[in-house]
């Protein structure tokens, strides 16, 4: 059983009726950690829709035989898993966890029997799909431009998903290992980056942290790349001003 209060932290893609609310809540699973995304243990169809009520992760999906990943950053207010619904997708993913996941799930099957007898979850199936699709799709963007700049674009996608206050908001809890996974940037190369961004003054690297010194400064390294479907500095923008 779910907690009522948790259900209170969804900020659902679209209008939905109470009805349709009330009948999602029936089915829904508190999912905690990393592992409860199944598909980053092996590959297999993704089991249903998730939404990620806390926490932030990498995930690079990957082929079969592992010659191409591309992945982004996923974390507090994402929904995943809708676009896999009706469709067979099998899918592997290489996964950081940076903070600690907590998630509500809803089960593929009973999705599709709530479907059928309350047409109202197509439409919001389809709104969790379309947000889903900004993500990877923007990651995919991302992933043609340069070293710094994918590196700042993750640093920015993070630093929007922190579970703080507005006081902490540049504070990034992240290790230089887990950078590399999620960039797909070697070590050398990432720690290379870092080392410029902080010759920049846009950042200020510890053991197992990134604090942002000017988000100005990250803002004008990706102002180049295309961000039309997801731009980290529209979510940053608020929490900075305090609105």
């Amino acid at each position: 059983m779910i907690d009522a209060h948790l259900y209170d932290q969804i900020n659902w893609p679209c209008d939905l009726s109470k009805i349709v609310i009330e009948k999602l809540k029936q089915i829904a699973v508190l999912k905690q950690g990393i592992d409860a995304l199944e598909i980053t243990k092996r590959y297999q169809n993704v089991p249903g829709v998730y939404y990620i009520l806390s926490g932030s992760a990498g995930l690079c999906f990957s082929t079969q035989n592992m010659h191409h990943m591309s992945g982004g950053v996923i974390g507090r207010g994402d929904w995943i898993g809708a676009l896999a619904v009706y469709k067979e997708y099998q899918l592997f993913a290489v996964a950081e966890e940076v903070n600690p996941l907590s998630m509500i799930f809803f089960p593929r099957k009973k999705v599709r029997d709530l479907a059928e007898k309350v047409p109202e979850v197509y439409k919001w199936l389809l709104h969790c799909a379309t947000q889903s699709y900004s993500v990877w799709m923007q990651a995919y963007l991302t992933s043609i431009h340069e070293k710094e700049q994918k590196t700042v674009y993750v640093l920015l996608e993070l630093a929007a998903r922190q579970n703080t206050d507005v006081n902490d908001v540049a504070r990034i809890d992240v290790s230089q290992s887990q950078l590399s996974s999620i960039t797909g940037i070697s070590r050398p190369r990432l720690n290379e980056v870092l080392k410029n961004l902080e010759k920049k003054q846009g950042i200020k690297t510890h053991r197992g942290r990134v604090v942002i010194s000017d988000f100005d400064v990250l803002y004008h390294c990706i102002s180049p790349m295309n961000l039309m479907l997801r731009d980290p500095s529209d979510r940053l923008v608020p929490q900075l001003s305090g609105e």
